[in-house]
């Protein structure tokens, strides 16, 4: 039991640091694209990065699937069954490979009409997309299946480490790159590079600790259609992640041009920033829920769910906050005047980071109770809300129609059917799901008094630049915390907090 609780130690720890890092290097590198080459670069690697997001579509899930049939053969050491997985999936990886290659270059001669106004005179973006279809193709050809069979091996410190290394290497050989020679020809094609460099080392890696495991053997039938079905489930749920988030930025450059694609992806990294530090926090807490329900009974994961769902929705509710206080004059600093979007369109930023991550706990009970056929066409209705509003609203109201066609989405079809299905397939109580979306409403209007009035205080701090920026972070840090903790310290829902944390995570390392 102690190895098992090292390794958890060893996973938390190294998963958040490199969460950090992976947070830390495209800051540098996109900082150094601002100022050497200008903010109409960020726009283009933006929506090269989508298009290939919405090809990689035909991954379907697969990995996932990978992940979970490979627990119970590693658990039980059957390690043929385990070899039969790698083979089957190595085929499956290398046949999404081809149809990547082959959707992408079909794509290639259309690029252009994805991308409105001018482009750099010194880039043929043709030649550039070209190298983003490279490197994803060959993220499927080399070794994609061995990150998957660490990660069920339960060594994602190993895959953190690799990550570190090659994304350190990356930046650096950038960044680096730019200053000698300001050249965008440079920087994209060490993209592959690093891709290639990551997965021959995680391929290394898996070989070393794991030399039992290699591709061989047939899988039987009925385990094929085993993973069909988890398949089936997944396939809907990415579909809706995918267009849902990657439509965005191909929408904005085929509208409103590769600058303003830019400013947006300024904003959208800081975001996705907040987005996968809170991640860390949201996926650790997966297994250990997985794990009351395997234990416990309906009406006491009931409780935990209410009390977690509350905890989460304070902890989004003044990331949310400080976020409103800190981001304009953060964005000031970092990029300039000349690359901020105006105080709306900042405000709607904002509003899209609470809707995006308030459905989170829903969202983990669900997985923990493997509850993916029932909910999946949740997101693809979401997507398809998303994507109609933003051809309907762009050209009305600009970037502003962006986001609310995606906020509107998470808030109408996200968040209260995909909570419709965790209560009408798992929980199944009378009136529990009316109770959630009104507790959602509620701290909705709670989280807009309390920031508005953070935010009329940060709005007094006479000092601009970083020492305005300082002020600004005593203000929003405790106010938001002290007045949530006053609202809800007799709160029911939160007597034993400290004991149910302290239970879970013991059952988490266990």
């Amino acid at each position: 039991m102690s190895d098992r609780v090292e390794r958890s130690k060893k996973n938390i720890i190294w998963t958040f640091v490199g969460k950090i890092v992976n947070l830390l290097f495209p800051f540098i590198t996109q900082t150094c694209l601002i100022y050497i080459l200008g903010v109409q670069y960020i726009g283009l690697d933006g929506l090269f990065k989508s298009v290939l997001m919405i090809l990689s579509l035909t991954e379907l899930g697969i990995g996932s699937a990978l992940v979970f049939s490979m627990y119970k053969p590693i658990a039980d050491g059957d390690d043929e069954k385990v070899c039969a997985l790698l083979a089957f999936y190595k085929k499956c990886y290398h046949v999404i490979g081809s149809v990547i290659l082959v959707l992408g270059l079909a794509l290639l001669p259309f690029i252009q009409n994805l991308i409105s106004g001018e482009v750099p005179d010194d880039i043929n973006i043709y030649v550039l997309y070209s190298v983003y279809l490279l490197n994803t193709v060959l993220s499927y050809y080399l070794f994609a299946y061995k990150t998957s069979l660490l990660n069920a091996c339960q060594m994602v410190d190993m895959i953190s480490r690799v990550d570190i290394v090659a994304n350190s290497a990356k930046c650096i050989l950038q960044c680096v790159g730019l200053l000698l020679l300001p050249s965008y020809y440079m920087f994209v094609w060490v993209i592959p590079l690093s891709t290639v460099l990551r997965n021959l080392f995680v391929e290394y890696v898996s070989r070393k600790k794991y030399p039992q495991y290699v591709c061989r053997g047939k899988l039987p039938v009925e385990d094929i259609h085993v993973i069909k079905d988890k398949v089936k489930g997944l396939f809907f749920q990415s579909i809706g992640n995918v267009v849902l988030f990657a439509v965005d930025n191909i929408v904005i450059s085929a509208f409103l041009g590769l600058k303003l694609l830019g400013k947006y992806n300024n904003y959208l990294y800081i975001h996705n920033a907040l987005v996968n530090l809170v991640g860390v926090i949201s996926f650790s807490i997966i297994p250990v829920i997985g794990n009351s329900i395997a234990t416990e009974t309906r009406e006491k994961n009931y409780m935990n769910f209410r009390q977690f769902n509350l905890l989460w929705l304070c902890l989004i509710s003044w990331c949310a906050i400080c976020q409103m206080c800190l981001l304009q004059p953060f964005v000031e600093i970092w990029a300039g005047k000349d690359l901020m979007l105006d105080n709306r369109l900042a405000f709607l930023f904002v509003i899209y980071f609470y809707t995006n991550k308030m459905g989170d706990m829903s969202h983990n009970y669900k997985t923990a109770a493997g509850i993916w056929k029932e909910a999946r066409y949740v997101p693809l209705i979401s997507s398809a809300v998303n994507l109609c509003l933003n051809l309907l609203l762009v050209n009305e109201i600009g970037l502003a129609g962006i986001l609310i066609s995606t906020i509107v989405s998470l808030v109408f079809v996200n968040v209260p059917f995909g909570g419709r299905v965790l209560f009408k397939v798992y929980f199944n109580y009378k009136g529990a799901w009316r109770r959630y979306l009104l507790t959602h409403l509620l701290h909705f209007l709670l989280t807009f008094l309390i920031g508005g009035f953070t935010y009329w205080i940060c709005s007094r701090v006479p000092v601009q630049g970083v020492g305005g920026l300082v002020l600004r972070v005593l203000v929003c840090v405790p106010v938001p915390a002290v007045l949530l903790f006053l609202v809800y310290r007799k709160d029911k829902r939160l007597e034993g907090t400290k004991i149910l944390l302290r239970r879970f995570i013991r059952k988490g390392a266990n």
